[in-house]
């Protein structure tokens, strides 16, 4: 593995982990610093929109995109603190780009490695020479029960909508 940039390394034990370049190591931490959103606590609310004659497509996408928004929102105030150029608050995901996969829909929400986001995990999990100064974890446990809540929220009303 010629480039290959080691982490976990000790003299007597192979390396624990390879990876082909620090994004390839951010995007394995980042994995673990992104909020993941599903629907799967609001199904029953979907099955009733689709009964009432709605678009279950597009509630899901309106309630995943509406419950990012909050996480967004500390993130964005988590790193403008630590603007220097701006290109590590410029590499957060554009919350609107849903990804669909059969019946799965996912939105990424966070930073963008390859667009200037690695820094953002440095200042998360801190460096040799940088203590950490975590932001995105509690960003994470901040937001996942207001997630839910406006996902049910959003197709309550959605729901009503469709009933009048």
């Amino acid at each position: 593995m010629g480039s290959a940039w080691r982490t976990g390394e000790h003299r007597h034990a192979k390396p624990i982990s390879y990876f082909e370049s620090p994004q390839d190591f951010g995007r394995c931490l980042m994995a673990k610093n992104a909020m993941k959103l599903d629907l799967s606590g609001v199904k029953e609310l979907l099955v009733r929109i689709q009964k009432a004659g709605g678009n279950i497509d597009a509630a899901a996408e309106k309630a995943i995109v509406e419950s990012a928004k909050p996480f967004l929102n500390d993130l964005k105030v988590g790193i403008k603190k630590h603007r220097r150029t701006g290109l590590t608050e410029a590499s957060l995901n554009d919350p609107t780009q849903i990804e669909r996969e059969g019946n799965r829909l996912t939105l990424n929400v966070g930073f963008d490695l390859g667009k200037g986001g690695l820094p953002a995990l440095f200042i998360e999990h801190g460096t040799p020479h940088m203590k950490p100064e975590p932001f995105i974890q509690p960003a994470i446990q901040r937001n996942q029960a207001k997630a839910r809540k406006i996902q049910q929220t959003i197709l309550t009303q959605i729901l009503e909508d469709l009933k009048r």
